[in-house]
């Protein structure tokens, strides 16, 4: 089926397919430009949208989300359990609160979680339209040089069960984070030659994108099988064999 990936900024995307869409980690409003803001409101105006957020930092969790995504033609969201924790005032009344390594079901979708090595979740899940998505949140191969080698090892080893998972869901859009300070770039390219899906979107990059380009290279995988972005409201359009 033909979906389209939407750039926001940093981990925040939109996979378009038909009538739904569906929006990661939306950022709050300290991390979001006007620009930022008006390209994500227009992308989601009319549409049914499942937002998913995969923990509380605030480059990744925007408490206005509601007001946010108030153009959509209808709302729900997919919230792991520390920004319920984080934000004790919120409403989440009507949204999905999920905890690390459990299954749901929620209006269509099955949803996994896997436990991130950094705060909350990260996702697996099928959609109604057959599409099945791994999305990391910050769940990456945080394997620092002032790290102890212990540490490091332990890192390594947690990530690598982490991708054996996404492995055997045979998700055919992933998105992980990238990161640049790494020599190994957070796993990136780890998880997307083990995993190989049909498209590999890198995540992580604060707006800082020029150095993107090629790095497809880097990851070892094929330039069409590779998101490369530069500015929110950049799209690809990807015919997904479902």
């Amino acid at each position: 089926m033909q979906v389209r990936i939407v750039h926001i900024f940093h981990n925040c995307f939109v996979i378009e397919a038909g009538e739904n869409s569906y929006v990661f980690d939306i950022p709050a409003e300290r991390f979001r430009s006007k620009k930022v803001l008006s390209v994500l409101q227009d992308v989601l105006a009319g549409k049914k949208v499942t937002a998913f957020f995969s923990h509380s930092h605030l480059d990744h969790f925007a408490p206005d989300y509601r007001d946010v995504c108030v153009k959509a033609a209808s709302l729900q969201a997919v919230i792991s359990d520390d920004i319920e924790e984080m934000y004790p005032d919120l409403d989440f009344g009507d949204a999905l609160i999920v905890e690390p390594d459990e299954k749901y079901e929620f209006n269509g979708l099955e949803i996994e979680t896997l436990m991130s090595n950094d705060l909350g979740v990260a996702f697996l899940f099928s959609t109604p339209e057959g599409l099945r998505i791994y999305n990391g949140g910050d769940l990456a191969c945080w394997d620092w040089e002032t790290a102890s080698q212990n540490e490091i090892d332990f890192t390594r080893s947690f990530f690598r069960s982490a991708v054996d998972r996404v492995v055997d869901y045979g998700v055919q859009i992933a998105f992980s984070n990238v990161d640049r300070r790494l020599e190994s770039l957070a796993g990136g390219g780890e998880l997307a030659r083990a995993v190989k899906p049909q498209i590999f979107v890198p995540t992580h990059a604060f707006g800082r994108t020029q150095w993107l380009e090629g790095l497809h290279e880097r990851l070892g995988i094929d330039v069409n099988t590779c998101f490369t972005y530069r500015r929110s409201g950049d799209a690809q359009s990807v015919d997904i064999r479902t």
